[in-house]
């Protein structure tokens, strides 16, 4: 399948098939775990039943404030409203048993048309492409498998679930978006919208050399560019304006875009005391730290993609630093990372430090900024988890 270098807004698919999402129901499982913001925000801009699309979702910790009064969404863009999911869940296994439903507890035997997966990639506690196995089957009347959505930080992860589910289609999606879950059952979207979806086939460009794809049939692409179409028209008709499609190793290049931010404000947050996005860049020695990161992970993806440089559309270093101190205006915006910190969670070391630094250096590339980092923060977490009450730093 061709990638291009630029998002896709207008595919002519859509155009032949602009009545689909109206008329046909589209059942779509949100996995909204923990904190769950990013899920429950997505999750109800998807969510129209009276369009027939209808977002159910897997809640754990916030499962009977979510069930009994859903969701309330707190926004500068939309304003303040509720949604309340078809279904709720308390764990995957719940929702692989009933399947779809109007809300109603009797038994469904069709399958869901996504599986979206919000949760932080902590591949050394949870194996994610094994968790959602129950809800990725063939159906029992027959016809398509679900369709996987990957809404995840890091790079590199995505291949396990090709691994172990070769046929299912994967989407791949990096977000742009800030929201916070303040209470259980209450999210408060703060700012920006963005989110870049592509297919994830048998992307080659990271893996080790004895590890090999399975094969990819040409009906598993063409379906995977239908559902990625589809999924895409869903979001913009849910308001999500800057809902972008992207060919496969195109939104790649652009998960290393994002990851050149994760990597360096996220654990700075927290190795420097706590500090919000904006407020490090207030300092002078920590914003050139934060420049020297994003530069090593801006030269390094150049080298990992054979491109001179990132793609003209895709945020510079400065730009990306103006845009964070113009949002920390308006609200303190944390790293994902410190906030995970504070409330005492696993952090994402792996995916977004750990795996790249392993991916480069396969690549005869050295990250030590980045390197440093992920040896002082698997430290203390490491340390944290050991002995709780001995954490370094304070909390």
């Amino acid at each position: 399948m061709s990638t291009r270098s630029a998002p896709i807004h207008s595919p002519s698919s859509l155009l032949q098939d602009k009545n689909r999402a109206a008329n046909d129901d589209n059942w779509i499982l949100d996995r909204a775990v923990g904190a769950g913001a990013v899920g429950a925000f997505y999750g109800s801009r998807l969510h129209r039943p009276e369009e027939g699309v209808k977002v159910s979702m897997v809640c754990r910790s916030n499962y009977e404030q979510v069930k009994q009064h859903g969701i309330e969404i707190e926004s500068g863009t939309f304003g303040t409203y509720r949604m309340r999911p078809s279904s709720v869940f308390s764990s995957i296994a719940e929702a692989a048993e009933r399947g779809p439903s109007s809300g109603s507890d009797r038994l469904m035997s069709s399958s869901w048309d996504y599986v979206i997966l919000c949760t932080k990639v902590l591949p050394d506690r949870v194996d994610d492409a094994e968790l959602v196995a129950p809800l990725l089957q063939i159906p029992e009347l027959g016809g398509p498998v679900p369709t996987l959505v990957l809404i995840q930080n890091g790079v590199g992860f995505e291949d396990g679930h090709r691994q172990r589910h070769p046929l299912v289609p994967i989407l791949s999606a990096v977000s742009v978006v800030n929201a916070e879950q303040l209470a259980p059952g209450y999210v408060r979207h703060n700012h920006w919208t963005r989110i870049s979806i592509g297919p994830y086939l048998a992307f080659d460009g990271y893996l080790e050399q004895h590890v090999t794809h399975p094969p990819i049939s040409q009906q598993l692409q063409s379906h995977s560019q239908a559902q990625l179409e589809l999924l895409v028209k869903l979001f913009m008709n849910g308001q999500i304006a800057d809902a972008e499609m992207y060919g496969e190793r195109d939104l790649q290049i652009l998960r290393w875009h994002k990851l050149a931010i994760n990597a360096s404000m996220n654990p700075s947050s927290i190795l420097c005391g706590g500090k919000a996005s904006a407020d490090m860049l207030k300092d002078g020695e920590l914003r050139t730290h934060l420049t020297g990161c994003m530069e090593e992970v801006f030269a390094a993806a150049c080298t990992i993609f054979a491109i001179p440089s990132f793609p003209d559309h895709f945020a510079s270093i400065e730009r990306i630093l103006q845009s964070t101190e113009k949002a920390g205006a308006r609200a303190r915006i944390k790293p994902s990372m410190l906030a995970d910190w504070e409330r005492g969670s696993p952090l994402e070391i792996d995916a977004i430090l750990g795996t790249p630094i392993r991916i480069a250096n396969r690549a005869g590339i050295h990250l030590p900024r980045i390197q440093s980092m992920y040896a002082f923060l698997s430290k203390l977490q490491r340390a944290r988890f050991q002995d709780p009450q001995a954490s370094p730093l304070p909390t």
